[in-house]
């Protein structure tokens, strides 16, 4: 028996979307998530849930660009804008939606933006720094584009340069088709070079199966990734260009397995030896900055087209 879907419903949720500022906006049916760890399936969220609604921001180009490059203290903006402006913008978009839903007779939830993990193996999950909900890969469940070897999802609008927000419903929305354009990832594998903490591991490889598609991407020690973009211990991806001296400059010893206590005894001596600036500063991952589908290789700002998505 076939699903019947609110066609109208689904173009009246998007649309409320695109109003809402958002960039791109797609659906997935709960089924494309069925080989995803039990406790962050959608229906684990919600046992009425029959779709994902995948939405982004993308980042302004020439922020995400110029960030920490010139004589500038240029981290301060895209660490305000990313953390604050858009993911505030997300919050409220998936808020909206779920409330119109709701009002509409289904039910909703709204996942959080990012920054939430269980940092160990909980839940019968084995791996670490977890969040309860992946938004890249509901992002690429909904069509919106597919995951690069770094496991980011790459749109082939913006590239990596968005942030991703989730709702999980009740309501039958038509379903979007997985992206299957041109190979938005070449295996270029400047993410795995450029990676200052090696928290790339290209010899081991992980594989998602969203049913219709699966992709399969370097392994990531969220540790070493963590270290960085979470901890700013190191301050080549961004916190020397708040006026961070060395002695902020924290890096594991080599080959160690990072745990809880070499973690914060590393973090306590950055805040120790590096004093109160330390607090005031921000990591860009370069995975997310060097990374360009190859037909956005050597533009200086995204293509008016791209936008198409976002009528304001």
């Amino acid at each position: 028996m076939s699903t019947q879907y609110d066609l109208e419903l689904s173009k009246q949720i998007k649309q409320l979307a695109h109003d809402n500022r958002m960039d791109l906006v797609g659906f997935s049916p709960i089924e494309r998530f069925a080989k995803a760890p039990k406790p962050v399936r959608p229906e684990s969220h919600l046992p009425e849930a029959k779709a994902v609604i995948a939405m982004c921001i993308r980042y302004p180009f020439a922020l995400f660009e110029n960030a920490g490059r010139g004589d500038a203290d240029s981290m301060a903006g895209i660490e305000v804008y990313q953390n604050t402006v858009i993911g505030l913008l997300l919050y409220k978009a998936a808020w909206r939606l779920a409330r119109a839903l709701e009002d509409a007779g289904h039910q909703a939830i709204p996942m959080c933006v990012s920054g939430k993990w269980s940092v160990h193996p909980h839940k019968g999950i084995e791996t670490e720094w977890m969040a309860d909900f992946s938004n890249r890969h509901a992002a690429v469940a909904a069509g919106l584009g597919e995951l690069g070897l770094h496991g980011l999802c790459i749109t082939p609008q913006f590239g990596t340069r968005q942030r991703f927000v989730s709702v999980i419903t009740s309501a039958p929305l038509q379903p979007d088709p997985m992206y299957t354009g041109p190979a938005l990832c070449d295996g270029c594998d400047a993410c795995l070079k450029r990676c200052p903490m090696k928290a790339i591991d290209p010899t081991v490889k992980e594989t998602v199966d969203f049913g219709e598609r699966q992709f399969t991407y370097y392994r990531i020690d969220h540790w070493r990734c963590g270290w960085s973009e979470q901890a700013d211990m190191n301050i080549e991806e961004g916190p020397k260009h708040f006026g961070n001296t060395a002695k902020a400059h924290i890096m594991p010893p080599h080959g160690a397995k990072i745990d809880d206590k070499l973690f914060l005894d590393s973090l306590s001596r950055k805040w120790r030896e590096g004093g109160l600036q330390t607090k005031y500063t921000h990591a860009m991952g370069m995975c997310m900055r060097v990374c360009r589908p190859p037909h956005l290789r050597g533009i200086k700002k995204f293509a008016a087209e791209a936008l198409h998505a976002a009528p304001y």
